[in-house]
């Protein structure tokens, strides 16, 4: 199983691309115990400053699902 972890700042996006660690009984779900297959950041764009709090962050899942760990 894989995961996408997003965050977003007034300067920046980032993501990280983590993958279940293949066990016997596949119940862990700590996140620590996943492994990172990939990482991506961007600066915002000019007109992307103005997003509020909550737009840069569907901004980051939107950009890290269809840009980046299509």
């Amino acid at each position: 199983m894989y995961i996408i972890r997003t965050d977003a700042s007034r300067v920046g996006i980032g993501a990280v691309l983590l993958q279940q660690p293949t066990s016997n009984n596949n119940t862990d779900s700590n996140i620590s115990s996943y492994k990172p297959v990939a990482f991506a950041s961007r600066s915002l764009k000019s007109a992307e400053k103005n997003y509020s709090a909550i737009e840069l962050e569907a901004l980051a899942i939107w950009w890290s699902i269809t840009q980046k760990f299509r």
